[in-house]
C-alpha cells in the first residue's frame, strides 16, 4: 500500500520551512565565530540547540496536532524541520543575548600569544596559550588584531554573559 501524496498545504509548509532553516543557517554562521569566545562554549552550544530542538518539536506537535513519531515522510517530516529551525534560532539568541547583554569585564587572565591570523573582513583571530597549557582561538577586531600582532602577552578580561556564561569580553597587550 503505498502513502497519499503530500497535500498542497503540507508541501507549502515544508518549503517555508527549509527556507527558515537555510536562514537560520546562515544566521548561525554570521552568529558561530562568537561562541569561541565564550568559555567552554561547548555545553553552552549544546544544551541551547538541544532545549530549541525539543522546544520546537513539541511546539509544532502541539499546535498542529501531529503525533510525535519518527517517521521523516510527508508530514511527520514538519515537526522535525520545524525543531530544527527552532533550535538553530535559540543557539543564535541566546549566543546574542550572553554576549550583547554582558556585565563589563571584572577579571582578567594572562597568556602567551601564539599566533594572530587574518579571517574574513573584520574578523580576525587569536590564538592564546593560556596558563594551564591548553590553546585557546578567539574572535577579535581588525585593530586589536593590528595592537596585538608584535606582542608576545595579551590580557584577556573575562565578563559575564547576559546568561551566565562567562567570555572573553577584551583584549590588549600584557604591556599596557
Amino acid at each position: 500500500m503505498t502513502d497519499a501524496a503530500p497535500s498542497r498545504d503540507d508541501k507549502a509548509l515544508n518549503g517555508l520551512l527549509l527556507a527558515a532553516l537555510f536562514i537560520a543557517g546562515v544566521v548561525l554562521v554570521r552568529e558561530g565565530p562568537h561562541f569561541d569566545n565564550v568559555i567552554d562554549g561547548w555545553p553552552f552550544f549544546t544544551g541551547a540547540f538541544f532545549l530549541g530542538t525539543v522546544l520546537g518539536f513539541i511546539a509544532w506537535s502541539f499546535s498542529f496536532g501531529t503525533p510525535p513519531t519518527l517517521k521523516f515522510t510527508g508530514s511527520y517530516r514538519l515537526p522535525w524541520l520545524a525543531a530544527l529551525v527552532m533550535g538553530l534560532v535559540t543557539t543564535v539568541s541566546v549566543s546574542y543575548i550572553n554576549r550583547t547583554f554582558a556585565a563589563p569585564p571584572d577579571r582578567t587572565l594572562m597568556g602567551e600569544i601564539d599566533i594572530v591570523d587574518e579571517g574574513k573582513g573584520d574578523r580576525w583571530h587569536v590564538s592564546v596559550k593560556m596558563p594551564d597549557g591548553r590553546y585557546h582561538r578567539y574572535l577579535i577586531s581588525k585593530p586589536v588584531a593590528e595592537a596585538l600582532k608584535n606582542e608576545k602577552l595579551v590580557r584577556l578580561g573575562i565578563a559575564r554573559g547576559a546568561l551566565g556564561f562567562d567570555l572573553v569580553a577584551k583584549f590588549e597587550p600584557a604591556g599596557r
